[in-house]
């Protein structure tokens, strides 16, 4: 799976662009907040955690993390990030993950970068599954899903460890057609 063109997100305050360098301190500022924290399942220690999401002009793999930039239209000030991880080009799919600073949150970009990336997976790139998992008390997260027309499949018991300890996770999917 190649891309040739990057995704092009619909809102009037932000905008996707390659994630570079100069954005990991932010990034790691913004996703060791309690806030933040809580509701994913990084376990970031150092802005070193998260260098290797920088852009990278490679080709898709089973373990490939493309990760974009939401950047602030005027400013070009990093407020998220939105991309896909665990890519699996055998079966066509992905898993979307996002995440903003809270500076950034209830103005819509995490709902138009969702959107933005579904669209983008299923006609781009020719994705026929994308599916995201979501902690059960992130309401936000679910919410953005729901709105962005991904349907509940189910939970997921003791999924992923988050920071040591397993964790149920809801599983949400969109599928192309």
């Amino acid at each position: 799976m190649l891309f040739t063109e990057m995704p092009i997100l619909d809102h009037p305050q932000a905008l996707l662009r390659p994630l570079r360098l100069d954005d990991i301190q932010a990034w790691h500022d913004y996703l060791t907040q309690e806030r933040v924290y809580q509701h994913t399942s990084w376990n970031v220690k150092s802005p070193d955690d998260l260098e290797h999401y920088a852009w990278q002009s490679e080709p898709f793999t089973d373990s490939s993390a493309l990760r974009f930039a939401i950047a602030d239209k005027d400013s070009d000030r990093l407020l998220g990030t939105a991309g896909f991880h665990t890519v699996a080009p055998v079966n066509a799919s992905a898993e979307l993950a996002y995440d903003l600073s809270p500076a950034a949150w209830g103005r819509g970009i995490a709902m138009a970068a969702c959107a933005s990336l579904r669209r983008w997976g299923h006609g781009h790139i020719g994705l026929a599954r994308i599916q995201a998992t979501v902690l059960p008390a992130n309401q936000r997260s679910i919410r953005v899903l729901e709105r962005c027309g991904f349907e509940r499949e189910g939970l997921l018991r003791s999924y992923r460890k988050v920071r040591g300890s397993s964790r149920d996770f809801w599983m949400y999917s969109h599928v192309a057609g």
